[in-house]
């Protein structure tokens, strides 16, 4: 998959009139690339996502340059029409280790629902994981046919990863990423017995005293 760019001269509040004719400003760094300001058409760059996400690589062009190898590293959109603003594309280094977000799919059918015994929680999307470019997987599949009981977990830890693919340190293995839950009971809200010798106040009492309380408040303002 290929993306075609151009340099961007344009910065600002001018970037505006870039949007208005279909392009989108972006940036493209890396570890060993310095930021560079490009623009990139909407709809290419919309259509090319939906296939590669924020974990495949893919070629950038820019003007008529050798085609690199990058990630989508960040999206900037409008925060009441969703509107695309700006795109930030990653550069990699094939030498380096890279640490990435990689989604998580379930399959199979979970016996602890399918039985009426709990319900499916999905805690996780995805996964960090790190490592160099070449190792780096295009997902992870979870199969969630062995959530047999309420409280049945898959961790992170649990997940098994490719040779020469890590976590990221920040990923906890005992986390969870699915597991059952169940629903829990509201407690019964019984009525307050009256005390031992007071008789009970039925509904339609309790509706007439307070009426008659009304018209007492009623008749006091209209003495004031």
């Amino acid at each position: 998959m290929k993306l075609q760019a151009n340099k961007r001269e344009i910065t600002g509040k001018k970037v505006k009139n870039l949007r208005s004719e279909g392009l989108t400003p972006a940036s493209v760094f890396g570890p060993t690339k310095k930021s560079e300001n490009i623009q990139i058409n909407k709809k290419d760059f919309i259509k090319l996502f939906k296939n590669v996400g924020y974990n495949k690589f893919f070629d950038l062009v820019i003007d008529e340059e050798k085609p690199v190898k990058v990630l989508v590293k960040e999206i900037q959109k409008h925060p009441v029409n969703d509107n695309l603003i700006s795109v930030g594309l990653y550069q990699v280094d094939e030498n380096r280790k890279i640490t990435v977000e990689v989604p998580v799919t379930f399959t199979g059918e979970a016996p602890a629902v399918k039985l009426n015994l709990g319900f499916l929680i999905t805690n996780m999307d995805s996964i960090a994981v790190h490592c160099f470019p070449k190792d780096l997987p295009s997902g992870f599949d979870v199969d969630i046919s062995t959530l047999e009981n309420p409280g049945d977990a898959i961790t992170v830890g649990d997940i098994k990863l490719p040779e020469d693919v890590e976590l990221d340190s920040d990923m906890d293995a005992t986390s969870a990423v699915v597991y059952i839950g169940t629903a829990q009971k509201e407690e019964e809200v019984k009525p307050e017995e009256p005390a031992e010798g007071e008789p009970a106040v039925t509904p339609e009492a309790a509706a007439k005293a307070a009426a008659e309380a009304e018209k007492e408040k009623e008749k006091a303002a209209a003495n004031s």
